[in-house]
């Protein structure tokens, strides 16, 4: 629910700014916000916090190492918010060189107003990652729509009675991370109750904070990715980095809704059985994992491909986004593909790693990653564009996916399903000759046809082909 409402999100923004200079500036002046939003919220914290916390609880201490790093956040985060929004003319500059100065100084301004957003989703991460622990998925999940609903506000609304517009979109957004987090501390409270102390500090945030250096090393390898995206698409024409994010965000949107929801459920379970010394539970977890991950996101893969531009045309092609921004951020999308399955299959791996104490590794994985991206961004951006970017993430995507899985499987041998891997590219395939074929007699009655039947057909072609194949049964197997 909160990546469907999340695609209405961006509809909303394409229809009020379209691929535009001002959507350039609102990305570039999030972006730290958002890589603080990864490393301190969603993404570093919980990782670091999940497994020593699953320990805590089994010593009857994790209420106890909930509140103490409640405590501590909450103390970090203001500082954090107030050097943000001081040093914004310093850093922004590094972000996207080729601005005009008009673009920059609209950039800082919108950066100071974005900054106190990692508070609030900061606080809700480590909300979301107790009530995880606890089993506790569904406002875990839905608490991003409430970020998303806010920042639909600030495009549709907000946008109209302040200037420039799109400042209405920062303050849409401040006003959706504040009830994302609202929506999640009564539940914590209730689980978490008991005395508050600010000293000392409980034990076992010592082994949080040694667990999230490497965190946080993984996800900023992972955010200069998108650093070095947006300053080289910079120099680019103007809404180069629009159309890089409009694609980005049609990529996520399996590896958010199918991938993530797989990881996360996936983490609490990976936690205990490393916890339990259980080697052979860990093994069938993490065949599991490969297959369901695998069964999810490939054919989303497929029909992404296949049906992309009539996607792009609905969900984004009216206002101010033209048909030329629709052909610009298909071909992105489409580079971007290449690397689906891998980021999903990183997604698992690092979790896994994180779970077996071993954080560091999947730093140095994409450490390596980054540096192929890196240089392919400069040899390929000068020849293709936008979609040399996209297309050397996709390729570093794999780079990342097969040192941490080669190395996983050193570790931990044998887990992944060979056979049913095998039937479940046939089911894939025969949907994606399927689609081809289908294809060319919706696309003369237009995108909203085109979309509207041949997403279900082939969702429905994928599913009795999975059953014919053998996937169905392999994966009810795998619960």
């Amino acid at each position: 629910m909160s990546r469907l409402v999340g695609l209405v999100r961006d509809a909303a923004i394409a229809y009020a700014f379209g691929a535009s200079a001002g959507y350039d500036a609102f990305l570039v002046a999030l972006y730290i916000p958002q890589a603080l939003r990864q490393v301190l919220g969603e993404g570093g914290l919980a990782a670091a916090f999940l497994p020593v916390y699953a320990r805590a609880r089994e010593r009857g201490e994790g209420e106890a190492l909930a509140r103490s790093a409640l405590v501590y956040l909450l103390a970090l985060l203001p500082v954090l918010c107030v050097l943000g929004a001081l040093f914004a003319p310093a850093y922004l500059p590094v972000l996207a060189a080729g601005f005009d100065p008009e673009t920059m100084q609209q950039s800082v301004t919108l950066a100071r107003w974005l900054f106190p957003l990692i508070g609030f989703i900061s606080v809700g991460a480590l909300a979301g990652g107790v009530l995880n622990a606890h089993g506790r998925f569904f406002l875990p999940a839905l608490a991003p729509a409430v970020l998303n609903v806010g920042m639909i506000l600030g495009a549709a609304a907000l946008a109209r009675l302040v200037q420039p517009p799109i400042l209405g979109l920062a303050l849409g957004a401040l006003l959706g991370g504040g009830g994302m987090t609202l929506l999640l501390l009564p539940p914590l409270r209730r689980i978490i109750r008991g005395p508050w102390r600010i000293w000392p500090p409980h034990p076992a945030l010592r082994e949080v904070a040694w667990r999230l250096l490497p965190a946080l090393g993984a996800l900023v390898v992972a955010e200069l990715n998108t650093l070095v995206d947006n300053r080289l698409a910079s120099y680019l024409i103007p809404g180069s980095i629009a159309t890089l994010q409009y694609a980005m965000r049609l990529f996520q949107l399996p590896l958010g809704i199918l991938a993530v929801s797989v990881t996360t459920a996936a983490l609490p379970w990976l936690a205990r059985l490393a916890a339990q010394a259980d080697d052979d539970g860990f093994r069938r977890a993490l065949d599991r994992g490969f297959l369901v991950t695998a069964a999810l996101v490939l054919p989303a893969l497929a029909g992404l491909l296949i049906l992309g531009t009539p996607i792009l045309t609905v969900l984004f092609e009216r206002g101010a986004f033209t048909a030329a921004d629709t052909a610009r951020t298909y071909a992105s999308l489409a580079a971007y593909l290449s690397g689906l399955w891998a980021y999903a299959l990183v997604y698992l791996f690092s979790r896994a790693w994180f779970a077996l104490g071993r954080p560091l590794l999947p730093v140095l994985a994409g450490a390596v990653a980054l540096a192929v991206n890196i240089g392919l961004n400069l040899w390929w951006v000068g020849i293709w564009g936008t979609f040399g970017l996209a297309l050397a993430t996709g390729v570093a995507g794999w780079v990342n996916a097969l040192l941490l899985g080669a190395l996983l499987w050193r570790r931990c041998p044998g887990w992944i399903p060979v056979r049913k891997t095998l039937q479940l590219f046939l089911a894939v395939g025969g949907m994606a000759g399927g689609l081809i074929l289908v294809q060319p007699l919706l696309i003369p009655h237009g995108p909203w046809v085109t979309v509207g039947t041949g997403v279900p057909f082939g969702i429905a072609l994928y599913a009795g082909l999975a059953w014919v194949f053998g996937v169905t049964r392999s994966l009810a197997d795998a619960r």
